[in-house]
């Protein structure tokens, strides 16, 4: 696809006119610039007036009408759906362009014999086979080389097109992640990018300057295992009816600070609960986080605050019960939600009863589940 240069002005007028309108649209995001661009061409909207949401799950019909939209809205040949799941009374740009993305190739073989599954969320594998056959199915000159993409499979050309034409790369170094789901931030990026509107720049304010933090070596480093529960809402092979294994690290820097990381083998774009143990035969101290994950918003309930710590301790055999509830002071180190990795340097507050630099006296575990 030809790229095309953009004037000054269109710059300012996307600076002003689409993503800087939004309050959710951070200008140091790198989705910001191809938010711009997709809004003031008309490719998509904001969700409302003020926010674009793009952390936002994408559908299949969404990216297919944002690919419609970009490439002029063309009429579909034949007015008749194929799908039995795509009805003309759905919204008319999101029938038109799915007809007119099939007549295309771009849809090639649908989910079942007669149908799209139009709202249910596009992945990054469906995403970039979908650009790659719009682009015409180029060759790439080499093969993917990530861990996850077989070779044979249906959509590893289009990943190869994608990272050596720059649409995309790999979540990690060895990981594509074909089967998480792709945002409304991300689909603009790969749109903008696919199209050619690289060589527009949006003039940014400087981030503030930061202190680097020295490095630290932790005092001792504790690992466990647990159980991980997916809800399977990406469509992916990770469903609810199976159980996956989590894994934790404790890095302890004093009686006070650690930094604890959970990892699971699939995407994190649900709503989840993360709980840490530190199990003797005296007590169980147990470091929750519960958030809400926009993503899903339209398919997970959520009561309560999107973003909840807690550290907890319950002396065994006691009777009654003895439950406490303390705050802690936390700062999250890393969210990778398409790695599966969280991890949060916790700070206890100096009156808790438990200590990090006495966890060899604890069996360490972890849990991920639903936290709706």
């Amino acid at each position: 696809m030809k790229r095309k240069l953009a004037s000054l002005a269109m710059a300012l007028a996307l600076l002003t006119g689409s993503a800087a309108a939004f309050s959710d649209v951070d200008q140091h995001q790198y989705y910001a610039q191809a938010v711009a661009w997709a809004v003031e061409r008309g490719i998509t909207t904001g969700t409302t007036e003020s926010t674009f949401s793009p952390n936002q799950a994408c559908t299949r019909g969404q990216i297919l009408t944002f690919l419609w939209r970009a490439a002029g809205s063309p009429e579909p040949e034949n007015p008749e759906s194929p799908f039995a799941d795509v009805t003309s009374d759905m919204n008319q740009d999101f029938y038109k362009a799915i007809l007119w993305a099939n007549e295309k190739g771009v849809i090639g073989n649908s989910l079942e014999e007669d149908r799209f599954a139009p709202y249910s969320p596009c992945t990054r594998s469906a995403t970039v086979l979908f650009l790659w056959r719009y682009a015409g199915s180029p060759a790439p000159l080499f093969s993917p080389q990530f861990d996850d993409v077989d070779p044979e499979a249906e959509y590893a050309q289009a990943v190869g097109w994608a990272v050596e034409t720059g649409v995309t790369g790999g979540v990690t170094e060895n990981h594509f992640y074909p089967e998480a789901v792709c945002t409304r931030g991300q689909i603009a990026t790969f749109l903008y990018r696919s199209f050619g509107a690289a060589a527009l720049e949006i003039p940014r304010e400087p981030r503030p300057a930061v202190a680097e933090k020295p490095e630290r070596t932790p005092l001792q480093t504790l690992s466990g295992s647990g159980n991980a529960y997916s809800l399977g809402l990406d469509g992916s092979e990770f469903t609810s009816e199976n159980t996956y294994e989590a894994a934790v690290q404790v890095d302890v820097y004093s009686e006070q600070e650690a930094a604890l990381t959970v990892t699971v083998p699939f995407p994190l774009y649900q709503a989840w609960e993360y709980t840490v143990r530190f199990t003797s035969e005296k007590a169980v101290y147990t470091f929750t986080y519960s958030r809400w994950d926009e993503a899903f918003a339209d398919m997970v309930s959520w009561q309560g605050d999107h973003n909840l710590y807690r550290m907890t301790t319950e002396i065994v055999g006691a009777a009654p019960p003895v439950l406490e509830t303390v705050p802690l002071e936390v700062e999250v180190s890393n969210d990778d939600r398409m790695g599966g990795v969280a991890s949060w340097q916790v700070t206890l507050p100096r009156d808790c009863d438990f200590r990090f630099d006495e966890t060899e006296e604890f069996t360490l575990s972890c849990e991920v589940s639903s936290g709706a």
